[in-house]
């Protein structure tokens, strides 16, 4: 017996890595007391996951839907079947 299901914990980290693409950076402050004087520090945590992985990603992203647009159309428009909607014309000599 699995405890997970293969399929399912790979959708699931996916979706958890597309997700964490989309939070920002998160700032944090807080004031310290050194002696009289209120001290704001600042606090930057970077993103989960780098730069060069989320262009990865987008690019990755953009060519599978470049490529199932381009069967949809191939398949609808270029591949469609003709239908005959006009005559030939007869020639007399």
């Amino acid at each position: 017996m699995k405890i997970f299901n293969r399929p399912l914990s790979v959708y699931l980290l996916l979706a958890a890595v597309i997700l964490m693409t989309f939070t920002s950076e998160v700032e944090g402050r807080r004031k310290v007391l050194r002696g009289r004087k209120t001290v704001t520090r600042t606090y930057l945590r970077t993103m989960a996951i780098p730069a060069w992985a989320i262009i990865l990603l987008v690019a990755l992203g953009q060519i599978l839907i470049g490529a199932v647009l381009y069967i949809i159309l191939k398949k609808t428009i270029v591949d469609a079947p003709l239908q005959a909607s006009y005559t030939v014309a007869s020639q007399s000599a």
